[in-house]
């Protein structure tokens, strides 16, 4: 299992566009993952359903806590945080 959290500096926060490319992002592995809004003191909800991670009510400003769980976990964590720390600027890659 591995874990981070980061700060979305987005101007949506985690809604729209950038929630679409979150979500599709943790569709691409196949590990475990979850999402939490430390900020709100959310509970965790599965980070590859867009209606979970829209329901979090992550903006601007907020911390997010990400945990990975299964074989590729590590990819998982990286692709997140990059997309993340990219602004949500990242593209994602579709698996073939």
């Amino acid at each position: 299992m591995i874990e981070t959290q980061l700060t979305v500096k987005s101007e949506q926060g985690l809604h729209g566009r950038p929630a679409d490319l979150f979500v599709r992002t943790a569709n691409q592995f196949d590990s475990d993952l979850t999402i939490r809004n430390v900020t709100s003191s959310s509970h965790a909800v599965n980070a590859k359903s867009i209606l979970r991670v829209l329901s979090l009510g992550v903006y601007r400003g907020h911390v997010i806590h990400v945990m990975a769980d299964g074989v590729d976990e590590g990819k998982a964590i990286q692709a997140i945080t990059r997309l993340v720390r990219s602004n949500f600027r990242h593209q994602v890659k579709t698996r073939s």
